[in-house]
């Protein structure tokens, strides 16, 4: 897949002499963008989500593997998860080991993680995010940086955070912007196939508690897929007004409805 249609915006990057941050909702267009930007490899990549997996959580994901190995899961199972064997490097081309791990909180049996280990995960994945998109600042390279940030980027840091300040006085921060028509498609792309996202701990405590008395269950009877797109598409409300705040602090807001590729 390639950029077909250059914005004037997208055309200034190509001949930016500084680092590059990039932010906005998953799955709205910036791995694609990066890609398209570094065809040259003028840029020393960084994707916030692959060093969270690869860095910061890489040896929470083995543990969990290992124990599965432990009850005699399949090999087979890593290899489609990214991983060739419990000694080999997580696999840099498929976020699946880290999807893997996040999980979906609910019903064991179907697929589910128990509610106190989700939420257990979910605060080591939002200290490893953190870490990650401030260890940016410490990043020392040969060539500009461009750093892919994650979707859960709004959940972290606000425009009034010390650290997203820090960030724009090292790199130009582009926003990608959403639509209505792009969100909808993100929520039918999610409803297709829903994957595992990280949510601020007092909205998951009250998604959960909500979904949880609608439908009349226990905790590790809640089905998980259920539950994931019924708060997906409240999430998607509440990152969108997170990302538009951080879009009026950013050095440029692209939209990304404006960026056609084929």
């Amino acid at each position: 897949m390639k950029l077909t249609c250059l914005p004037p915006e997208v055309q200034s990057l190509l001949n930016e002499p500084r680092d590059i941050l990039l932010i906005g909702m998953s799955g709205i267009g910036k791995t694609l963008l990066s890609s398209y930007l570094n065809q040259s490899g003028a840029w020393h990549y960084v994707s916030v989500d692959a060093q969270i997996q690869e860095r910061y959580l890489r040896e929470q994901i083995l543990d969990v593997f290992n124990a599965e190995v432990s009850k005699g899961a399949m090999l087979s199972k890593l290899q489609e998860l990214g991983i060739l064997s419990l000694d080999n490097e997580l696999c840099k081309d498929t976020l699946a080991p880290l999807t893997s791990y996040l999980g979906m909180p609910g019903n064991p049996d179907k697929g589910g993680i128990e509610f106190n280990e989700y939420v257990k995960r979910q605060n080591l994945h939002r200290l490893a995010e953190r870490t990650a998109v401030e260890d940016l600042l410490r990043l020392g390279a040969d060539q500009p940086i461009l750093a892919d940030s994650s979707g859960s980027f709004c959940e972290l840091f606000t425009a009034g955070d010390p650290t997203f300040a820090a960030l724009k006085d090292r790199f130009l921060v582009v926003s990608l912007r959403e639509n209505d028509e792009l969100v909808n498609n993100l929520i039918a792309r999610y409803v297709e196939n829903p994957k595992p996202i990280y949510y601020p701990p007092d909205l998951l405590s009250e998604y959960w508690g909500e979904f949880s008395a609608a439908v009349g269950n226990q905790d590790r009877n809640v089905d998980p897929r259920k539950f994931a797109l019924w708060s997906y598409k409240k999430l998607v409300s509440v990152r969108r007004d997170k990302f538009a705040d951080l879009a009026k602090h950013s050095d440029i807001s692209i939209p990304a409805a404006n960026l056609r590729y084929a």
